[in-house]
């Protein structure tokens, strides 16, 4: 489903718009909570007009990156995970100042070489962190992925790349981006041949093949960054891809002021060799020499290695909740653990490892943990809701209404329980006490697309085929690719007689979703597919829908 807000727009009545950013690999939303009062950056890809499946699964890689990274002062911290609209959001903290480009150029920088060193050691920390939780190579390093923060604290951002050419791929995506002019150093990135990244900043040999890149192309990146932070400069003026690749690849920079240390124009230009073999082998080494640096220029000690600080059961948790919303429910179940053996007070973790557990069909260990988080507090509304949800999957179902109208007395506005508990009304074929459910939901939330279309199925199911029609045109005004309101809109127009409108409906819903339409749908669908196209050919007379008697 695309998603077109704007600014002042709310996403899912919570996550207010102030900013929005578009960049080459996706668009940034800077939103505010107004649940939890806090600012985030939420990262999520552009959608496409055909198929979103290839951006789900590289989106979710590089969400796995940002989550995987955990808690460091020189890294821009992934809070957590939502799916929305069923796309996946990634929540990340918010950083105030701005980042480096900024600084590029003003006296901040060029005049006070001490804080380009500071600058420079804390990229290090966050690139050295960033290599122990697994990440070879970020692969588009540049002032603009480095956030600064009000206190000046440098965090690197951004591991788009990082994942994405891990492994060699045979193309890089369907609609290859030429090559554009480069106007400065906070140009977007270029992809071209089987080179990506930002072409201001790229090693020569990322020019020729972004993949089979190692650490050495960053040092190099990070050679032209600090190039830049000490003379407010490009090493190379080149305005386009191909004349930046000859130049990275085949001409020297420019020259550093030899007013500068020389230890310093030593290292800037061994990270910036032509040669990879001819850099330095990591950060660690570079951050070593940067340390030494600034202890003979500023006599004072140079600022100590930041270490990533250790998660407390809640961002354990948290962890846990945002590898579950990316499908990882083995690796969420592993954080629930940790958090639960910091905490074994927290009623919201019980319930989301009660929900993993569920996922994974491992159904009475969910329903132990749901009872563990209701022996905390008996009133917790969402774990009757997911107790219920699983003693429905265990075919309890009279067992599961029980649940949801606990989570309904103790919560009345639970959208999620009233929605439960018409689907299983429904599977009862007490389709008009599932269709008081459905009014509430939708009541509380008029946008929800699925609870419109369970509408119509339970009024489909009473005869009234109107009322049902208007029903599954709400729920694909509001998400036209729900293929199964398609198909059962087809079944209601049938019924009343219209059966072109019919074949059409159930065109669409085979189009939209082959997937559901291969087991046993199909051959539902093809049966009455082909009975409409019969009767249409034959110029059955349409009988007049009856008004349904609520």
């Amino acid at each position: 489903m695309t998603t077109s807000w704007k600014i002042g727009d709310r996403i899912e009545d919570r996550w207010e718009i102030y900013q929005i950013v578009k960049g080459g690999m996706g668009i940034v939303y800077i939103v505010y909570d107004h649940e939890h009062q806090a600012p985030y950056a939420v990262k999520t890809f552009f959608d496409d007009e055909d198929d979103n499946s290839d951006r789900i699964a590289d989106f979710t890689e590089e969400a796995l990156t940002w989550i995987n990274l955990d808690v460091h002062e020189n890294v821009t911290r992934a809070e957590f995970v939502e799916t929305i609209l069923e796309k996946p959001f990634l929540f990340l903290e918010f950083v105030s100042g701005g980042d480096l480009s900024r600084w590029i150029g003003t006296p901040r920088l060029t005049d006070d070489l001490p804080q380009v060193l500071r600058f420079a050691i804390q990229f290090c920390d966050g690139m050295n962190h960033a290599a122990a939780k697994g990440i070879e190579v970020h692969r588009d390093i540049k002032p603009r992925n480095c956030l600064i923060t009000e206190d000046n604290t440098l965090k690197v951002t951004d591991f788009g790349l990082a994942k994405a050419f891990q492994t060699a791929k045979p193309a890089l995506n369907k609609k290859q981006r030429p090559a554009r002019k480069v106007a400065d150093s906070s140009a977007g990135r270029t992809v071209s041949g089987t080179g990506a990244g930002t072409c201001t900043h790229m090693a020569p040999e990322q020019f020729d093949d972004v993949a089979r890149v190692d650490v050495r192309a960053d040092i190099y990146s990070f050679g032209v960054l600090l190039f830049q932070m000490i003379t407010g400069k490009l090493p190379f003026p080149g305005n386009t891809w191909d004349e930046l690749k000859q130049q990275h690849q085949m001409q020297a920079p420019a020259p550093l002021s030899e007013s500068l240390p020389p230890l310093l124009i030593e290292l800037v230009s061994c990270c910036l060799e032509k040669n990879p073999l001819h850099r330095f082998a990591d950060f660690l080494t570079i951050r070593s020499q940067l340390a030494h640096l600034y202890e003979q220029l500023t006599g004072a000690q140079a600022p100590q290695p930041a270490v990533g600080a250790k998660l407390d059961a809640v961002e354990w948790s948290n962890k846990g909740a945002s590898l579950s919303n990316l499908q990882r429910h083995s690796q969420a179940l592993d954080c629930y653990d940790h958090a639960l053996g910091l905490d074994p007070q927290l009623k919201e973790t019980w319930n989301n490892k009660g929900s993993v557990l569920r996922t994974m069909r491992r159904y009475p260990e969910a329903l132990a943990c749901y009872d563990h988080a209701l022996t905390l507090d008996p009133s917790f509304a969402p774990a009757w809701n997911n107790k219920g949800l699983t003693l429905e999957f265990l075919g309890r179902h009279e067992d599961a209404i029980a649940c949801y109208e606990h989570a309904l007395g103790a919560n009345s506005q639970l959208k999620e329980a009233w929605h439960n508990k018409g689907l299983v009304l429904q599977a009862l074929r007490r389709y008009r006490e599932a269709l008081s459910c459905y009014d509430r939901v939708i009541t509380l939330d008029p946008a929800n697309a699925a609870v419109h279309s369970q509408k119509g199925f339970s009024l489909q199911a009473l005869g009234c085929h109107a009322e049902a029609l208007a029903s599954y045109d709400h729920a694909l005004m509001l998400n036209p690719g729900n293929a199964e309101a398609w198909a059962q809109k087809g079944s209601s127009l049938r019924v009343m007689g219209r059966h072109a409108e019919a074949l059409s409906c159930y065109a669409q819903a085979l189009t939209l979703n082959p997937d559901v339409v291969s087991g046993k749908f199909r051959g539902w669908a093809a049966r009455a597919l082909l009975s409409c196209h019969r009767f249409f050919k034959t110029a059955g007379k349409p009988r007049d829908p009856q008004p349904c008697s609520m």
